[in-house]
């Protein structure tokens, strides 16, 4: 789990103004009044903006003014099914060179792939910790700012700020079939479950957003 800094919690608290639609396309973001509303001094606000553009979710204008980027259900789609098709290959490139996926955290504990088939065991920490073994086992650093980028935006909002991502035993099913299948070294298996899970946190999104 990461260390955070005053930026990052600003940084979350946009996000989720942004991804849940109360922020709409194009809506300024001015330093001075997000400084003021958040009570934060202006520094940490320009690196919270910082980090909102290498995500994605803002942009900055010719004019230097920030706003927030587009985002129709046809982009959010595109965003998780980029997702999905990064960690896809990077499963297959650590299967090919013989990764394990989890390894014990601590004497005595399971990897995620000698859980596969008990999801009742894998807490909701676990399924944090699926995508950060992926990251901490990439060796493209463009694909590992992609997940990075993605755990800390695109997925910790779906699983933490949506009613239907934080009804997540079908998603712990998903990843204990995913353990299994990479631990028979079936990347079909692999890719259908995958898929399918980040289809889950895209649809969690965009229902969030209608309400």
């Amino acid at each position: 789990m990461r260390n955070k800094r005053v930026c990052d919690y600003i940084a979350e608290a946009i996000q989720n103004e942004i991804l849940s639609g109360h922020m709409q396309s194009g809506d300024p973001l001015r330093q001075e009044e997000l400084a003021d509303s958040l009570g934060y001094s202006r520094i940490p606000i320009r690196e919270a903006l910082q980090i909102l553009e290498s995500q994605g979710l803002v942009k900055r204008l010719a004019t230097r003014h920030v706003v927030v980027a587009d985002f129709s259900d046809e982009v959010i789609e595109e965003i998780y099914d980029l997702l999905s098709d990064v960690e896809i290959k990077l499963l297959k490139a650590m299967m090919r060179s013989e990764t394990t996926l989890f390894e014990a955290t601590k004497p005595g504990s399971d990897t995620l792939q000698e859980k596969a088939g008990s999801p009742a065991d894998i807490n909701i920490s676990g399924e944090t910790q699926f995508h950060e073994a992926l990251i901490a086992n990439s060796h493209n650093e463009y694909f590992t700012h992609i997940l990075e980028n993605g755990l800390w935006c695109y997925i910790r909002f779906a699983v933490e700020e949506t009613a239907a991502g934080r009804e997540n035993t079908h998603r712990l099913e998903l990843l204990s079939k995913i353990a299994k299948a990479y631990a028979d070294k079936d990347i079909k298996t692999v890719r259908k479950f995958l898929t399918e899970y980040f289809e889950c946190l895209c649809k969690a999104v965009i229902a969030e957003r209608k309400k």
